[in-house]
């Protein structure tokens, strides 16, 4: 079994161009390279309805547990709703979390003041960030999801 760090190792050599996203076309390469036939067409029918822009990490993720049918080490259904939540945050659906859409999603669920200064967020968010990017992947929002928020 793989954890989240092999699959994330994974998913980065996939992307062939570093540009921080799989594209179709690199993944279609990378599971020819795994022996396993398969045309761009039939990549893009098992992702997401035809799919046309690149594979987030999550949902790479996602793909890789249904293509090798099997768990994330340690993980359970607990990490059915982690993906849910992370989709929630995820409010434009481009496969991260920026500190704007985590400060929508908490003050829409109360837990923090509406217009309340997006510094707490980006200070929140930073202590996850482990590339630096200023932005939460899935990997990141489980560490941070998963850690105790201690101030």
């Amino acid at each position: 079994m793989a954890d989240l760090y092999e699959i994330r190792r994974i998913y980065d050599i996939v992307d062939e161009n570093a540009d921080g996203m799989v594209s179709v076309d690199e993944m279609c390469g990378f599971i020819n390279k795994l022996g396993i036939p398969m045309s761009e067409q039939d990549l893009r029918c098992m992702l997401r309805n035809n799919l046309q822009e690149d594979l987030p990490f999550g949902e790479f993720v996602e793909f890789y547990r249904s293509i090798f049918n099997h768990q994330i080490d340690g993980e359970k259904d607990e990490s059915e709703d982690l993906l849910e939540a992370f989709r929630v945050f995820d409010q434009n659906k481009d496969g991260y979390i920026s500190s704007n859409e985590l400060q929508n999603v908490l003050s829409t669920m109360g837990l923090i003041p509406r217009g309340q200064d997006s510094q707490h967020c980006k200070k929140m968010m930073c202590r996850f960030d482990s590339d630096g990017n200023g932005v939460l992947d899935f990997c990141e929002f489980k560490n941070m999801m998963s850690s105790k928020l201690a101030p």
